[in-house]
């Protein structure tokens, strides 16, 4: 790692031997959403690589027309028409920590010092160069400092993925269909054969994907935050499955596919329980520009759950922002509630110094997980992921230099958050051994 700072954070601030503590620790990267290498080298490199997770939202909150929005996007362009879309907006975004994460990347890895209309040609030479067999060990083990990344990616028909880095990446088991918008289920009916007309049937088709992944992979993953509520109600299977019938059939009133829709997800959360995995629930703000609905991802409506299922683990995305004092006060009531930080570093800077100060001394310190960059394009984890080591220096150091706590557990405390606490509660090492044992299995129905 360089020895420059993140972009926000004072020189002074950042002690020196902490610093270089915490730049030797190998980072347990909690959330991406990263492609394989195979399909990574086939893609076309242009200017929205850098710019889709998630710089573009700035850009185009800064003023972009929506005609704009969708040219830029186009992948018949050259990455020097894709800059003349926005390089009138970039000098009004690149201050914003989305930007600055892309700013620190090309910087550090390409030698490109910002974006401007001398430098896109020189930055896509430079990417292009290094766009060969082996990038993602370059980018994520070399220059990121990451041991392993937790990946959300389900390929078609199924909820998880095989991989061609086994050990680097990990799976989670997406099961946001379930909570989704229409019950086709086409695609996992084909690979698994499995009819899920009735209820019933369709929870056998989810015990036969956690049969399959169960033991490779890390936990389940939900993001329905984005269009329903997160409050589940346990909705029994005599009052579920009718709804679920008329869901399916494309009758179902508002009320009835959030019962179907909640039986579901329990189901997901005890199969779940049952093959030791985490469950991963998106919490706090929506990606994207122009649409969110904050009702909608409030985190305290989760509570029920974390009583309904004391043996569950829990891992709450994205630090709850802007709601992250409840995610503080709910991490530090229940046992089985991990505060995860993965995306939240480059959404508020500021905001998630304040998090980990209040965590610090209100939460157990296996309770936080520090970094997941929650990209799909490798290259702009390694500024996020400087972003993030800066800001755990800066607020273990701070606590150090007041007497809050010594040196040492201010380096034992920043290997938890940032490797170890996700390593535990992962069992990283129990899932690496199964997914080098072999395929998934298939489960035999009864």
């Amino acid at each position: 790692m360089p020895k420059n700072n993140a972009f926000w954070m004072r020189p002074a601030a950042l002690d020196a031997g902490l610093r270089n503590h915490v730049e030797k620790i190998r980072i347990l990267d909690t959330h991406e959403h990263l492609d394989e290498e195979a399909v990574r080298l086939k893609q076309p490199l242009n200017l929205t690589r850098f710019f889709m997770y998630y710089a573009f939202d700035d850009v185009t909150t800064s003023g972009m027309m929506p005609e704009d929005e969708k040219k830029f996007f186009d992948d018949s362009l050259s990455a020097m028409e894709q800059w003349k879309l926005i390089r009138g907006f970039w000098p009004k975004a690149k201050n914003t920590a989305y930007c600055q994460a892309v700013r620190l990347s090309i910087k550090e890895l390409y030698g490109i010092d910002d974006l401007r209309d001398d430098t896109i040609i020189p930055l896509m030479k430079a990417v292009e160069k290094r766009n060969k067999p082996g990038v993602l060990d370059w980018m994520l083990r070399d220059k990121c400092g990451i041991e392993a990344c937790l990946v959300n990616a389900n390929d078609e028909g199924d909820m998880a993925r095989r991989t061609d880095a086994p050990g680097l990446f990990l799976f989670d088991i997406a099961v946001s269909a379930f909570c989704g918008g229409e019950a086709g289920f086409k695609e996992y009916e084909k690979a698994s054969g499995v009819d899920s007309g009735s209820l019933e049937g369709c929870k056998k088709m989810i015990d036969w994907y956690f049969a399959r992944w169960g033991k490779q992979a890390v936990a389940i993953k939900n993001v329905c935050a984005y269009w329903r509520t997160l409050y589940f109600e346990d909705v029994p299977a005599a009052q579920a499955a009718p709804a679920y019938e008329k869901w399916k059939k494309g009758k179902a009133s508002p009320a009835d596919i959030k019962a179907a829709q909640d039986h579901l997800f329990h189901h997901c959360i005890r199969r779940a329980t049952d093959f030791d995995l985490a469950v991963k629930i998106h919490t706090g703000y929506h990606s994207g520009h122009n649409y969110s609905d904050m009702d909608l991802f409030r985190v305290r409506n989760l509570a029920n759950l974390f009583r309904q299922y004391p043996s569950t683990r829990f891992d709450l995305f994205h630090m709850s922002y802007p709601e992250w004092p409840d995610l503080v006060a709910l991490a530090k009531h229940y046992s089985n509630v991990w505060a995860d930080m993965c995306w939240a570093w480059i959404i508020d800077p500021q905001a998630s110094l304040h998090f980990l100060r209040s965590a610090l001394h209100a939460l157990p310190a296996n309770k936080v997980f520090a970094f997941g960059g929650d990209y799909g394009f490798a290259d702009v984890v390694y500024g996020h992921a400087r972003i993030a080591r800066d800001g755990v220096t800066y607020v273990l150091g701070e606590a150090a230099a007041e007497g809050r706590i010594s040196r040492g557990e201010a380096k034992e405390i920043a290997a938890r958050w940032l490797r170890e606490n996700a390593m535990e509660m992962f069992r990283v090492e129990a899932r690496r051994k199964a997914q080098a044992a072999g395929q998934p299995g298939v489960l035999k129905l009864k």
